[in-house]
């Protein structure tokens, strides 16, 4: 069985933590995810556009 998929709340997350950490690395492990991942995530290659749009609505609205 593989990972979980990661959540927009999760991404909003891993945002959160990049901006307190710096680092990929220390982000994946507070989330419990690789530090790929994460960077992934926060640069926000090859993520699908409706995932891409949830997670700017997510961060919009925490703003």
């Amino acid at each position: 069985m593989g990972a979980s998929r990661v959540t927009p709340e999760e991404i909003v997350e891993m945002h959160r933590l990049y901006r307190k950490y710096g680092t990929y690395a220390a982000v994946g492990r507070e989330v419990g995810r690789s530090g790929s991942t994460v960077l992934k995530f926060i640069q926000m290659k090859g993520v699908p556009l409706n995932m891409q749009i949830a997670v700017q609505n997510l961060l919009n609205e925490r703003k």
